[in-house]
């Protein structure tokens, strides 16, 4: 294997893990994130034959299998470390919901999450894409195997976190937009009880004369009693329809009953 300036320029302008024929050369380009210090590590191996090369400084030296696959396999526990940290994000707001709280500046943290995600589900694509590409033409391919089944399920795995966030985010709004209508619908029961008694208000303090009741002693008991009589029976219909709404295994719950 040789180290060019051809070679030299294309590196410093790609860290991207992926692995291509450069001019002749097969060459294999790991990048990954360490999750624990944010640091970029970037690997480049060679291959011809059965050797395999690691660029070290400038020149290709010849490298162990055992080492390639330990590298490898290292760079796969960090992309499943990233996807156990992104799941436990995740369950930590889906219970939060289920015990009914709303969570603060959902949208804006929701975003960033979603940043993060799909910048580990890229990498993971690139790293899975560039494992195929090697196993194909490499005598090492049963030594692979493993290691791509393993990116497979974390690259599946991180497509599920993300569609987990998505589902979240769709019942987020849900809950609120449900909220909003029970208060909306409060406000319009609240309306049509005190319509009528401000009609009733507004009728009777009219400064007229020959008011309807006017000079019978018992007049305000009389107005008394049907605003009471509006009142209940507003609550009565706000009750009914509010007993109509069952939760979602009310049905399931009485049918085990009996």
């Amino acid at each position: 294997m040789q180290y060019d300036d051809n070679l030299a320029k294309f590196l410093s302008k790609n860290s991207n893990t992926l692995y291509m024929d450069f001019l002749g050369q097969k060459i294999l380009i790991l990048s990954s994130l360490n999750s624990k210090t944010d640091k970029e590590k970037v690997h480049v191996f060679g291959f011809e034959e059965e050797y395999i090369f690691k660029l070290e400084n400038t020149e290709f030296k010849i490298f162990n299998l055992n080492d390639f696959l330990n590298i490898i396999r290292a760079n796969l526990d960090e992309y499943k470390a990233m996807n156990t940290h992104f799941e436990n994000i995740i369950e930590h707001k889906e219970n939060i919901l289920l015990k009914g709280n709303l969570i603060k500046n959902f949208l804006k943290k929701s975003f960033i999450l979603k940043q993060k995600i799909n910048k580990n589900l890229k990498n993971l694509s690139l790293f899975n894409e560039a494992l195929n590409l090697l196993a194909e033409s490499s005598p090492h391919k049963k030594a692979l195997r493993s290691l791509i089944f393993g990116a497979n399920i974390a690259l599946k795995n991180s497509k599920e976190i993300l569609t987990r966030l998505n589902e979240l985010h769709l019942l987020i709004n849900a809950i609120k937009n449900e909220r909003i209508n029970q208060s909306l619908y409060f406000l319009s029961v609240l309306s049509a009880i005190f319509l009528p008694l401000n009609l009733i208000v507004g009728f009777f303090g009219m400064n007229t004369n020959g008011l309807f009741l006017n000079g019978n002693k018992n007049a305000t008991w009389y107005i008394f009693t049907l605003i009471c009589l509006i009142l209940v029976l507003g609550l009565i219909v706000y009750y009914k329809k509010r007993k109509k709404e069952l939760e979602f295994d009310d049905k399931i719950t009485k049918k085990s009953n009996k």
